[in-house]
């Protein structure tokens, strides 16, 4: 989406929401009487169009914001000061020390200059978000509760005590105490302790603070914005030794770096204004986006991580565009960044990977074992001397390509391959050396300082000789891939000034290009919610105005031509869906499809079993000797599947919670197709519905009779689709109540033991394997991943053929549904008809002789146009 249109969209939105504000402050200067009437559920229609539009105002003239997200100590305090060009602008150590959201704006500042640092707002959640946080956190209590095998009593308890309107403290503090002397678990320890600050913390403050913001110095939140230290041994821990808040700030109005220290669980962000040098960083050609917001979030994934900082990231999530996933290059390989973008995309419900960047931090510390450090001395050397005869690709004249580059290196394989299954392409992901680039950036000039004089020592450390030999061999490797090569490009930028030049011009290209975009469909789906309650509102007043005197005025012919309207509206529509062979979501993607990609994640990603044998796995042999544990307490049962029926129990489950998950998104469907039909018909809605009274039904029915009381009904059901006839689809579907489970041993596509085979299947790496000749060697691996295929093709073949079934059914319930509408209203249009249509075309126009000056406000709020794309 190019930049300006985009604006301009944003502009539209924003016009919107204003318009319907400008509304309400009218209405509010004559607010509704408690009149007879008046529906009682107005005021809520008011309030709920109020905050819509005060949020898709918000929206559509927020800055593009881009989250910074990764584990615990992968550097990504210090990367920000990278790419503003000052080291410690933020905390930064080789401890974890961000526990909050940091929300650093960036403004351009003329000229080349130190990097300025404004003064830090710190902002405190609101009672309501105190409220929100802590039922966020005792749900989790509650999970970790039962997966330590509480009974059911004190769980109902802790379900009980869950914060509404206010938050019994004192309940919830009894509580924790006796689980803490009743569990010895790790996880549920460390949230105990978490919940019990938390709440002696809001106890303490809350009055003085909650819903409040404070300006601090950049030393005071340096020093106070640091997180606590955790207990050594949490299982060793009394109770009574969990900290307790002793004192009250004693200026309500600047707080001290101690006050900070104390409140710090009840904060829920920070904002920073940063001035960056357009040397350092342009931000010019952003075309009307000069400002930009970086979110430094808290280390999430780790299991020390805080409930409370997973909380605050989830919901500042819900207003970012683009996410900066940065991965730990002393650590390649680990699940961390995954689970992290399955979290959000969850959170979310939506495919993250388009918005994704990845950036591979410390990669200058990447952990090069002794074979990999020859692997890569060999390629520079031996592919650089041509001539010499042991030089292991000069046999065959190649050139030196990523894919022999990558074989030849696994460690750099694994991290490419671990940032490759987090974004769309390969281009978004930036190998990072986030001192080195501050390195670089100090040799630009001597007036710009680009760290305290504090950080001095550590900014020597990418001069180190091992760190340069390393980054020559990278400068080696870069220059003889090809010069289109991905990784050739990469590996540059890396030895520039460690990836971050390129990584500002990333960004810069998401802000102006997909943050843009990402901010638009945001603004979108607010500006859309908008729209439903203008609808809601609509309705009302429909009712409203029904109830006040009025003088008629009808309109037959009217009436006639939007019956005929109609008959040519569900016509299509069953046209439309006899042409479906598989039902589609709203985003014009089959059922199927969805179900399909959901099987393979689940079995892929979600099944132990391929990670035990895979992690026994070396040189493709599966070995069943346990690995060693130094902590003998830590031991757990990890057996690995040996034969097919070890495979069972995960096969039922799963088509268990697959057959749920298509009735889910086949009911999703047909929502889908009923909002489309409630479009299809809305201009008629419109227009019959100043002519339909609530009464009209009873009155038919008594005097023209059950026959025309029918055929009126279904003229209400082809208006009002969704709420008078989508649950009665969904039932006669068999989407609504019981799912009769599929029977999974049939389908299981493995051999199993029955009557005539003593066992099933057993694996080539299973003890009991019995071969009549000595057996080849065999990749254990590939018979892995070809066991995981097989179980996936022949579940996922067996489950569209169930999505097929279900299409059937619903297409049929939609066909005998709308053939019975069609029905009735062709034969309404025949004139033995006639009376029936005078009758219900006599309420058209009713109108007051003098309209209150609220109701003409509401009546404003519904014409106000949608801002179609």
């Amino acid at each position: 989406m190019k930049s300006d249109m985009a604006v301009e969209q944003l502009r539209r939105y924003k016009e919107y929401g204003e318009s319907i504000l400008q509304c309400l402050h009218l209405v509010s200067e004559n607010p509704p009487p408690p009149q007879a009437w008046v529906q009682t559920t107005i005021n809520e229609l008011i309030q709920n169009l109020g905050y819509h539009a005060q949020k898709t105002v918000e929206i559509a003239a927020s800055p593009v914001k881009i989250g910074i997200m990764g584990e615990f100590s992968s550097g990504k305090t210090l990367l920000l000061g990278s790419l503003i060009g000052y080291a410690d602008a933020l905390p930064v150590s080789e401890t974890p020390t961000t526990g909050n959201v940091t929300a650093i704006h960036l403004v351009q500042q003329a000229n080349l200059q130190t990097t300025k640092i404004g003064h830090f707002i710190v902002q405190y959640l609101s009672h309501d978000g105190v409220r929100e946080c802590l039922r966020y956190m005792l749900k989790e209590v509650e999970q970790r509760a039962i997966a330590a095998k509480f009974p059911p009593s004190p769980i109902a308890t802790l379900r009980s005590l869950q914060p509404t309107t206010f938050v019994d403290t004192k309940s919830i503090l009894t509580w924790c105490e006796l689980a803490w002397n009743q569990t010895q678990s790790l996880e549920l320890r460390s949230l105990l302790r978490e919940v019990v600050i938390f709440v002696r913390t809001y106890m303490l403050y809350g009055t003085d603070i909650c819903d409040r913001s404070y300006q601090v110095e950049h030393l005071t939140a340096k020093k106070g914005l640091r997180l606590a230290e955790a207990p050594m041994n949490i299982l060793e821990l009394e109770f009574e030794r969990i900290p307790i808040p002793y004192r009250r700030w004693n200026n309500l109005l600047e707080p001290t770096a101690e006050d900070l220290q104390q409140t710090f669980s009840l904060i829920a962000r920070i904002d920073v204004t940063v001035e960056v040098s357009r040397e350092i960083w342009d931000l010019s050609s952003l075309q009307g986006t000069n400002e930009f917001i970086l979110l430094d979030f808290p280390g999430l994934g780790a299991a020390d991580s805080s409930v409370r900082d997973t909380f605050l990231s989830l919901r500042e999530l819900a207003e970012v565009q683009t996410i900066l996933l940065l991965l730990n290059g002393r650590y390649p390989g680990g699940a961390t960044a995954a689970k992290i973008r399955s979290m959000l995309e969850r959170h979310k419900g939506e495919d993250l990977k388009d918005r994704i960047i990845v950036g591979v931090g410390r990669f200058n510390q990447l952990p090069l074992s002794t074979s990999d450090e020859r692997a890569l001395d060999t390629l520079v050397q031996q592919v650089s001397e041509p001539g010499d005869d042991a030089a292991i690709f000069s046999v065959f004249n190649e050139p030196l390509s990523e894919e022999m580059v990558l074989e030849q290196v696994p460690i750099l394989q694994l991290i490419m391959a671990s940032s490759g299954n987090l974004t769309t392409e390969k281009k978004n992901i930036v190998l990072l050396s986030q001192l080195y680039g501050l390195n670089k950036l100090a040799e630009i000039s001597r007036v710009v300082q680009v760290c305290s004089p504090e950080f001095l020592p550590d900014l020597e450390i990418p001069n180190k000789l091992d760190e340069l030999r390393s980054r020559d061999k990278w400068q080696q490797l870069s220059e003889l891939l090809p010069a289109n090569s991905t990784l050739s490009k990469q590996l540059s930028d890396y030895v520039d000034d460690g990836g971050v030049g390129r990584l500002r011009s990333l960004l810069k290209e998401h802000v102006a290009v997909h943050g843009m975009k990402q901010l638009v469909e945001d603004a979108q789906r607010s500006a859309e919610v908008l729209r439903k309650q203008q609808m809601n509102l609509e309705h009302s007043l429909q009712e409203i105005t029904a109830y006040m005197p009025v003088v008629e005025n009808p309109s037959f012919v009217t009436l006639r031509q939007v019956i005929e309207n109609l008959v040519t509206i569900y016509r299509q529509f069953q046209d439309d869906l006899e042409k479906q062979p598989i039902i589609s979501n709203r985003s014009g993607i089959a059922v199927s499809d969805i179900v399909k990609d959901e099987l393979t994640n689940k079995i892929f990603f979600d099944w132990s079993e391929w990670t035990l044998l895979l992690d026994r796995t070396k040189n493709g042999i599966i070995s069943l000797t346990k690995s060693e544990r130094f902590f003998e307490e830590d031991d757990f049962d990890d057996l690995i599947p040996t034969q097919s029926e070890d495979f069972y129990p995960a096969f039922v489950e799963t088509l268990r919670e697959m057959q749920a998950f298509a009735h889910d998104r086949m009911t999703e469907a047909v929502i889908d197709l009923f909002a489309k039909i409630s479009r299809n018909v809305e201009l008629e809605r419109s227009k019959l519905n100043s002519i339909i009274l609530p009464e009209m039904e009873q009155y038919i029915l008594h005097n023209f009779g059950n026959k025309q009381a029918r055929v009126y009904r279904n003229l209400l059901r082809a208006i009002e689709p969704a709420s008078k006839w989508q649950k009665l689809v969904v039932e006669r579907s068999g989407l609504g109540g019981s799912i009769t489970a599929i029977d999974a041993q049939a389908l299981f596509p493995l051999a199993q033991k029955d009557g005539n085979h003593h066992h099933g299947q057993i694996f080539d790496w299973s003890p009991q394997k019995r071969y009549t000749v000595t057996a080849r060697p065999f990749n254990h691996q590939i018979a892995v991943l070809r066991l995981r295929d097989e179980i996936t093709a022949s579940s996922g073949l067996h489950l569209v053929q169930y999505v097929s079934q279900l299409t059937k059914q619903v297409k049929s319930s939609f066909n005998i549904a709308t053939k019975e509408i069609v029905d009735s209203l062709q034969d309404l249009l025949k004139s033995k008809n006639e009376p029936l249509l005078r009758y219900i075309a006599a309420g058209e126009e009713r109108t007051t002789s003098q309209q209150p000056p609220w109701l003409d406000a509401l009546s404003q709020i519904v014409t106000i146009s949608y801002p179609h794309n």
